[in-house]
């Protein structure tokens, strides 16, 4: 099917679009949308321009059902001079017209869609019967039929532009896809109640100088960061991963000063903006080079991009470690979230996602299966936000206490009594599971993400 195709060929295939035209319209006796694509050159059809095509079949058919338009009949030709499709609807061939050029003038993709419409006698509308503005040129936006018609810009340049407009969408597209799905990881993770020490729909927990309006106002602001990170991913497809870590770190600081500006310079997501930040480059690097989303994936990348973190513990020493995180690697071999990323996120992929998984699949709401993750987090991750509040000694207490009660009584078992006795607790002795909370949001984005596939 794919292939260049000759002058002759493209004059061939015109002539027998007029053709189909016609018997279609003697059949149905009705308003006929035509669809083509405009697609420079002599190669017309390839996986990107299928894709676009697919696309716009896409957007016309819910287009028409936005504005209850009957679809009576709908087929496609689909040959090397390039995809075509048709659809027989009910309605006023100017309105349906109207309809059409919404779709060419708004949408990302539209100036490469070329959809006429025909009225029952088979005349072409025309943009002009509706008072509207030719289509302009793909290059300097002057008038497209003068400048086709001049031959004012090569082929080749045409092509690229093609290239460059359907990339761009369908990018763009998977970055706010993604973006979306972070967002709602953050906003379900400070949703899910109850949980110990945190910030939920019952109360702030261990937490005075936030609630879960503060970190509303911290996710809306994130999700366009999260974009611009898979962007980055997809922009640095061809470097190597920890060379893209490099790339996003700048991005990631731009995103913390937005976070503590609407925060009122509160701490909201310092923690996550590194791990999903991470995450989402991923994404985009793995949607680029054209390699399969899926979980495994993505923390293969992770790991890959943060591998020389590990590399900064080595030369940390009791007698130069600065930073609270460096003081419990050097006492206690802890690494924290830079341990978790340079892992590939172990714990989400051991004891987070498995377990949230399970448990929806026994029927579990994503609230209930959220607060039950958390809890299996809490009681297997060194969790540094325990210890900067207490000591290690208490964290250890706490994990033994509620591993134990997985242990006893499965963790499907326990009740949300119990977890509300836990809050009450954790709040008692001021301390906040923050680093698992943040697990808990990747484990989210995970979950979400594999919708994709």
């Amino acid at each position: 099917m794919y292939g260049e195709v000759t002058l002759s060929e493209v004059l061939d295939a015109r002539e027998n679009r007029v053709k189909i035209q016609r018997e279609i319209i003697e059949k149905y006796k009705s308003t006929l949308i035509s669809l083509t694509l405009n697609i420079p050159g002599g190669l017309k059809v390839y996986p990107l321009s299928i894709k676009t095509y697919n696309e716009a079949i896409s957007l016309i058919t819910k287009h028409l059902k936005r504005h209850h338009i009957n679809i009576i009949y709908q087929t496609d030709k689909k040959e090397k001079t390039g995809y075509e499709g048709f659809f027989v609807v009910e309605g006023n061939p100017l309105r349906i017209k109207k309809l059409m050029v919404d779709i060419e003038n708004s949408c990302g993709l539209g100036r490469i869609f070329d959809i006429d419409v025909l009225d029952n006698s088979g005349n072409k509308v025309s943009r002009s019967e509706l008072n509207i503005a030719e289509r302009s040129c793909l290059i300097c936006n002057d008038n497209g039929h003068a400048c086709s018609r001049s031959r004012r810009h090569e082929a080749e340049e045409l092509q690229r532009k093609v290239i460059e407009i359907m990339e761009d969408y369908f990018n763009n597209q998977f970055a706010k896809k993604c973006a979306e799905y972070a967002c709602r990881a953050l906003l379900y993770e400070v949703c899910i109640t109850p949980k110990p020490g945190l910030v939920d729909r019952n109360n702030n927990g261990s937490h005075k100088d936030m609630d879960m309006f503060t970190f509303i106002d911290s996710a809306s602001v994130l999700t366009t960061y999260f974009g611009d990170l898979i962007l980055s991913g997809i922009k640095y497809h061809d470097e190597k991963p920890e060379i893209l870590f490099e790339k996003i770190r700048y991005l990631g600081m731009l995103a913390e000063d937005d976070m503590f500006f609407i925060t009122n310079n509160v701490n909201t997501h310092k923690g996550i903006i590194f791990s999903l930040g991470v995450i989402c480059a991923s994404l985009g690097y793995l949607y680029k080079n054209e390699k399969d989303i899926n979980t495994d994936n993505i923390l293969k990348i992770s790991k890959l991009m943060t591998s020389e973190i590990d590399d900064d513990f080595k030369e940390i020493t009791k007698e130069n470690a600065k930073t609270y995180g460096e003081k419990l690697y050097t006492s206690y071999g802890i690494t924290g979230i830079r341990g978790e990323a340079a892992g590939g996120f172990p714990s989400v992929k051991i004891h987070g996602l498995p377990i949230l998984k399970k448990l929806i699949k026994k029927g579990y709401s994503l609230n209930e299966a959220g607060a039950l993750t958390l809890l299996n987090l809490i009681a297997n991750v060194k969790d540094t936000n325990i210890i900067a509040r207490s000591n290690i000694e208490l964290l250890e207490g706490i994990q033994f206490r509620i591993q134990n009660l997985i242990d006893k009584k499965g963790i499907e078992n326990i009740s949300n009594d119990e977890i509300i006795d836990l809050d009450n607790q954790f709040i008692k002795m001021n301390i906040s599971p923050g680093g698992c909370a943040d697990l808990l949001a990747i484990t989210l984005m995970l979950y979400f993400l594999e919708s994709l596939t």
